[in-house]
């Protein structure tokens, strides 16, 4: 089933949106209610518009849940919502001004992570605590030299609810190899932080099993014309053709290559799982594959209300893959903010006060949410260390593998 069919689910939306996981009172207070504010950062427009809407629409359910039930006594949630049209240096500068906002007690944020690489640092230096829905290079938590120096958390305050590409990556190559019989591979990825990053995970699991990488290139954000690249792939006779980038590349560059006579499918990351992938490959994009960071949510029970919610919102543009996730790290916010609010000797914190603690309660955030269990560790990244397969069947995303683990293959 896929995402577009799952959202059009006959459910009764009014009871079903009452059920959405994640919706323990918590925290204590008394006399007048506070507002907090919580930052949402993605591409509101633009090429990437689709994703962030998806984010931006999925805190507003979620902040809606808190305030009908009171999750948090005391508490009134708002938003505050910034376009940074996938831009990193406009997600900087709207760090900053999340930062400078002393209503602000969390960030969910940003959608690409060059972005992160950017607003992380500043909401850092501020000490305000950030989640993302999105965000999925290792560097962002263990960073940039982990694989040479180890493991080392970067930044305090930085948190996420999806897994990295140093899953996906490989969960995807060990797939190709051992259930397509992939041999030969070629790879091609973008120049963001993102997509080589995505390109390099999966060379080197590819290589690990056994298989050759035949050819690769890297192309500028905003390529269009892949005709030269997609003759020298058929030249090359590969079996599989990843790429690390995003759908608004991706979509042509399958079109070329189905064009170019090459009969195996694309492969990629999440940058790919997305319906502006559909559209612009049409009918190109038969048969072809992509990774998500965590389970498939369509087989999670506690994702249907969340979905059914999403819906009955009327919302032109569809969750997406990240939407859940979002719902699912505007959440942890919003639970940190009740655990924070305790204070100590049950005293309710405010300000500064409550906006450190608020970091600290989220290293100690638990709970089932729409993506399953929802906790970080000692890097801030999910504990939740799963991704799924997708494939392009009858114009749409199906499941192929929902939960998967390395080891898995």
């Amino acid at each position: 089933m896929t995402r577009s069919t799952l959202l059009r689910a006959s459910v009764p939306g009014v009871v079903v949106a009452l059920m959405l996981s994640g919706c323990s009172s918590v925290g204590i207070g008394s006399g007048s209610t506070l507002t907090v504010t919580i930052g949402v950062d993605g591409p509101l427009t633009g090429k990437l518009a689709d994703l962030g809407l998806g984010i931006r629409y999925s805190a507003e359910l979620a902040v809606a849940k808190a305030n009908a039930k009171n999750t948090v006594p005391g508490v009134k949630f708002v938003l505050d919502v910034k376009d940074d049209q996938a831009d990193e240096q406009i997600a900087k500068a709207n760090g900053e001004a999340f930062a400078a906002n002393p209503d602000v007690m969390g960030v969910v944020g940003p959608l690409t992570s060059s972005g992160a690489l950017q607003m992380a640092p500043v909401l850092a230096k501020a000490g305000l605590a950030e989640v993302s829905p999105s965000n999925t290079a290792p560097a962002l938590t263990w960073g940039a030299d982990y694989r040479a120096n180890g493991k080392k958390r970067q930044y305090p305050t930085y948190f996420r609810t999806v897994t990295t590409d140093a899953v996906q990556g490989p969960l995807l190559a060990r797939y190709a190899h051992s259930q397509l019989k992939a041999g030969k591979a070629a790879v091609v990825n973008d120049s963001k932080a993102y997509g080589a990053n995505l390109a390099a995970e999966f060379v080197a699991a590819f290589e690990d099993v056994g298989g050759k990488v035949a050819y690769r290139a890297t192309i500028e954000q905003g390529t269009t014309d892949f005709t030269r690249i997609a003759q020298q792939i058929a030249a090359a006779k590969v079996d599989v053709v990843y790429y690390g980038g995003e759908h608004p590349e991706g979509g042509p560059l399958a079109v070329a290559l189905k064009a170019a006579g090459v009969k195996a499918p694309v492969a990629g990351g999440d940058g790919l799982h997305t319906d502006g992938y559909l559209k612009a490959a049409g009918a190109a994009a038969t048969g072809d594959l992509s990774s998500q960071p965590g389970v498939s949510v369509e087989g999670l029970a506690s994702a249907y209300g969340y979905l059914d919610a999403y819906r009955a919102a009327g919302h032109k543009e569809e969750p997406g893959p990240f939407g859940p996730y979002a719902y699912d790290s505007t959440w942890a916010l919003i639970e940190a903010v009740g655990k924070a609010r305790q204070g100590k000797g049950g005293q309710d914190l405010t300000g500064a006060d409550l906006r450190k603690a608020v970091v600290e309660a989220m290293q100690e955030v638990s709970f089932f949410g729409v993506t399953g269990d929802v906790s970080f560790d000692e890097f801030g990244d999910t504990r939740n260390q799963v991704a799924s397969i997708y494939q392009v069947q009858k114009g749409g995303w199906v499941a192929i593998v929902p939960f998967g683990r390395l080891r898995d293959f």
